[in-house]
């Protein structure tokens, strides 16, 4: 095919194009790329309650796939799981292929934690992982930056808008970038790396007295 011919692939008008390989692209909802799939492979979609499912990929065109059963524009599906707060991978992934997230925290009780929405110099000696929650999780694409991402979880339209309060001071962005975490509390201006919310500090056990 050589893509100026339309033809009816799974009720799409489609103009499929062998120059793009048959090559399923996912984006995020801003249109970054983060991987493609052979057509007839399959992505793992896991939703925000942590169930993970299994969709077969069946390309259509370069802007519409048919995933886990269902017609989707590439952006239409990106736009659905962050509003659902799930994230998707190839079930095999490739060099090549970004499958990085990011998870914010928000404090669950702001009367057992006496830092909530208080600047990190104040809190970071009482950071505790214990008294947040997960509030969201969504895919991260490469240049996506933590201002970025506060911009997009300020907004009236935000998602998980209902579920949860935009961002603010003392909630914490987790991101996991190459494989690697790091978590990251928003401060009064910006933000500053906390360590300790992924690694708490090990308390020393003082020796049994004995009695004499």
């Amino acid at each position: 095919m050589n893509g100026d011919t339309p033809v009816n692939v799974f009720g799409v008008l489609a103009f499929p194009n062998d120059a793009d390989g048959g090559l399923v692209r996912f984006i995020d909802s801003d249109y970054n790329t983060l991987f493609h799939v052979p057509d007839g492979e399959n992505i793992t979609l896991t939703t925000f309650g942590d169930d993970r499912r299994i969709l077969p990929c069946r390309y259509i065109d370069a802007t519409h796939a048919r995933i886990g059963g269902e017609t989707f524009h590439i952006c239409q599906f990106a736009e659905i799981q962050e509003r659902n707060g799930a994230v998707y991978a190839p079930e095999h992934p490739k060099e090549g292929d970004v499958c990085d997230t990011y998870t914010i925290y928000q404090i669950k009780d702001a009367s057992a934690a006496s830092y909530a929405f208080m600047p990190y110099e104040q809190a970071k000696a009482k950071l505790r992982m214990a008294h947040y929650q997960r509030a969201y999780r969504g895919v991260l694409a490469p240049k996506v930056t933590l201002d970025d991402l506060y911009l997009k979880h300020n907004q009236d339209n935000r998602p998980f808008g209902q579920q949860m309060h935009s961002l603010s001071m003392s909630d914490v962005i987790v991101l996991n970038r190459g494989g690697e975490k790091k978590a990251y509390y928003v401060d009064t201006v910006g933000f500053q790396e906390a360590k300790r919310f992924l690694n708490p500090p090990v308390r020393k056990r003082k020796p049994p007295t004995q009695e004499r």
